[in-house]
């Protein structure tokens, strides 16, 4: 009997290891922030409370990321120690509403948006072919810097009152500071939110910076890995 609950045991870790360690986690990760970034949004959620709604949202990510990370003992003890005290610092500052407890909310979820985009980039340039998953999950961390950048816009806004000219709304959410930094991740830059004291300009330059030097080097190692890959399978055929 115990024998055959230890292979039961055996079995279903083994089922959960491989199916986060598979590629398609990739995919289930980038849904994922497509869902909670932009579809369910627009449908109204988080309307009422933004501020509720993104850490809850966040709070997914972070598990669903770490978890991706499962038999990488290392880097799944990495990502999982410093997004747990991100989670810690996130959810004690919504309950404390008090100016320190915010920026170290958005200073962990900075480091945690890094840890988990590590996490990701490993399963990316994993030995063999490049597929669509891989190039799915490239694209959910090009969405995860975006979150980043949008706390420390933020957090650089909190400490330096008046270094974005914000027009519109002199009181900025959470959810511009979002619009503003995928603008900028573009190179879009809509100019309606500009960056006018020295820090806030040199983290748009770093954003901007960011976005165009991640994708060209994203898509030539992405190229180098597949043609190494056919290099080796044409090698083994003949």
């Amino acid at each position: 009997m115990e024998s055959r609950h230890g292979a039961v045991t055996k079995r279903a870790k083994q089922f959960v290891a491989d199916s986060w360690q598979s590629q398609a986690n990739l995919s289930f990760f980038l849904g994922l922030q497509v869902l909670i970034a932009f579809v369910l949004p627009v449908l109204g959620f988080g309307r009422s409370d933004l501020r509720l709604y993104s850490d809850l949202g966040f709070s997914i990510l972070l598990v669903s990321g770490v978890a991706i990370a499962w038999g990488q003992w290392r880097l799944f003890t990495f990502a999982g120690v410093i997004s747990l005290a991100a989670l810690a610092v996130r959810w004690i500052a919504w309950f404390r509403d008090l100016k320190p407890w915010e920026l170290a909310s958005d200073g962990f979820t900075v480091a945690a948006s890094v840890a988990i985009a590590l996490v990701l980039l490993r399963q990316i340039f994993r030995d063999g072919p490049v597929t669509s998953v891989r190039i799915q999950g490239a694209i959910a961390v090009y969405l995860l810097f975006g979150v980043g950048w949008a706390h420390a816009y933020h957090i650089v806004n909190v400490l330096r009152p008046g270094s974005f000219a914000l027009p519109a709304n002199p009181a900025a959410s959470f959810g511009d500071w979002i619009y503003f930094s995928y603008s900028t991740l573009t190179t879009v830059g809509y100019g309606d939110i500009t960056p006018v004291g020295p820090v806030a300009r040199t983290l748009a330059m770093g954003e901007a910076l960011t976005g165009q030097l991640y994708l060209a080097v994203l898509i030539a190692r992405l190229v180098a890995m597949e043609i190494i890959y056919w290099q080796e399978r044409h090698m083994r055929q003949q």
